[in-house]
């Protein structure tokens, strides 16, 4: 029985650590206690048209930055950049860019220095294009939770002994790499308004609510088929019709049935991630055993791929890595009950995500993916 967007609702995720002996604890004590670090996709060539800044902000939301910056360089707002929105209780660096123009003569470095109490410029250089939305590596988070105290399970395990057993298996296995809640809107609105569109419904109104609405639906789809190969075992297993992703340089491939004894030799070397689908009209599902699995949760959701190319160019598809490596995730105690867990993700990937295998919570709050 297909689903109808009034039936949809965003699923809940299952945890890894679901097993393991719980820990609750508070996030965003104070801003100090989220840092986020952005990883740049590439450095800034020393010369061209624009101007990169590399900015500190403090408890303060991604609009108010470029309506601060523009503001302090007497610009319009549309002309600040950047590749993507960052946390609000938190501290973060980041880059930006704004027309090189600004600078009036002034070298680069004349530019570095407070902005006002909730914004730094560290650094400053020239470059030959603007920054734009995705024009990143990926982001590094230092983390720090307090409060930390030990769920009533029955279980006598310590704090410590607890947190630890979390990063070791997030160490050895990874972290499914599901989109969070905030992917799908309040209330799962986004997901509503592109079930309803992609159905036949009305079309949602501006670029970028479609946008939110196509990229809602295709997240609910990679969750889902996350979700069942989570719960099954599959997740890391690699099943006839698979597409795989090589870690060391993007490249995506499949293989007949014979290869797959070889091909998870090298998933469990570290090497490889199976990925899941985001279907569209041009990208759809894989093949064999994998492609069923895909296939019945789309049918579930009411959908065939064809029915994408009502988004348009938004509605092509891709695909995604099912699991997030963590080798470099560290978490240190800072005293019986705070540590801090430092870690990197990829563009696109969330950190409540992370933290909710710690915590196992569905409320963290964090106010938008970093992109």
């Amino acid at each position: 029985m297909s689903s109808t967007p009034s039936q949809t609702t965003p699923i809940a995720c299952p945890r890894l650590c679901a097993d393991l002996p719980g820990l609750a604890g508070t996030l965003k004590a104070s801003a100090e206690d989220f840092v986020v670090e952005e990883i740049a996709a590439y450095a800034a060539s020393g010369q061209g048209d624009h101007l990169f800044l590399w900015v500190e902000k403090r408890d303060l939301d991604g609009a108010s930055l470029l309506r601060k910056i523009a503001a302090h360089f007497g610009i319009e707002q549309a002309e600040v950049a950047s590749a993507g929105t960052k946390d609000r209780v938190a501290v973060t660096r980041q880059w930006l860019s704004v027309p090189a123009e600004v600078l009036a003569g002034r070298e680069p470095a004349e530019v570095v220095g407070e902005v006002d109490a909730s914004i730094r410029i560290l650094d400053a250089a020239l470059h030959t294009n603007k920054l734009r939305t995705g024009h990143l590596a990926g982001n590094r988070f230092e983390l720090r939770v307090r409060d930390l105290q030990a769920l009533d399970d029955g279980d006598e395990a310590s704090v410590e002994a607890r947190i630890h057993a979390i990063e070791a298996r997030l160490k050895a296995l990874g972290v499914p790499n599901f989109y969070g809640s905030q992917r799908f809107g309040r209330q799962g609105q986004n997901l509503f308004r592109g079930l309803r569109w992609l159905q036949g419904g009305r079309s949602p109104k501006g670029r970028f609510q479609r946008k939110m609405a196509v990229s809602a639906v295709q997240s609910e789809i990679f969750n889902r088929v996350l979700a069942r190969r989570l719960e099954d075992g599959s997740w890391r297993r690699a099943l006839d019709g698979d597409v795989f992703e090589k870690l060391d340089s993007g490249g995506r491939f499949w293989v007949g049935p014979d290869e797959l004894e070889e091909v998870q030799g090298r998933i469990d070397a570290g090497e490889l991630v199976i990925t899941g689908p985001m279907p569209g009209y041009k990208e759809g599902v894989a093949q064999g055993e994998a492609g069923r699995i895909e296939q019945e949760v789309l049918s579930e959701l009411g959908l065939e791929v064809e029915m994408f190319r009502a988004a348009g160019k938004m509605g092509r598809g891709a695909r995604r890595a099912l699991t997030l490596p963590m080798p470099a995730l560290d978490v240190t105690m800072e005293d019986a009950m705070s540590a801090r867990v430092a870690f990197a993700l990829p563009s696109g990937s969330y950190a409540t995500v992370v933290m909710r295998e710690f915590l196992g919570r569905e409320d963290l709050d964090e106010a938008d993916p970093v992109l």
